[in-house]
């Protein structure tokens, strides 16, 4: 017996399709929040606060050295970020030109309400 609820199995397939993709893009969203957080926070805060702390402290002292330091931080500061929009967008060049500035921002900050205004390290 035929189905009189008028949608095509066509239809039914998009549908569910779409019901899919849209709880696997918030997933993935999820996932590489996960990943960002593990990697920002167990792996590159302490040492990403380091040298750039250390590097500005070269640089006062006019050791130009130093700029390795804050290259060095300001990389470390631009991982956690690349690698969660890698997962959530799977745009290589888009990703790494967005955690360029993310880096910044979050190097910066990081630097200044951690080292310099509370003094934690």
């Amino acid at each position: 017996m035929p189905r009189s609820s008028g949608r095509s199995a066509r239809d039914h397939g998009t549908a569910a399709k779409s019901r899919r993709r849209t709880g696997g893009t918030w997933g993935r969203y999820l996932w590489a929040l996960v990943t960002s957080v593990v990697i920002a926070a167990l792996l590159f805060e302490f040492t990403m606060l380091w040298t750039i702390g250390v590097g500005f402290y070269m640089l006062a002292l006019r050791e130009f050295t130093g700029l390795w330091f804050l290259v060095g931080g300001y990389a470390l500061a631009c991982v956690p970020a690349a690698f969660g929009l890698l997962i959530a967008t799977g745009q290589f060049w888009r990703s790494l030109t967005h955690a360029l500035w993310i880096g910044l921002v979050y190097g910066l900050l990081g630097f200044f309400l951690l080292d310099r205004i509370l003094g934690a390290l």
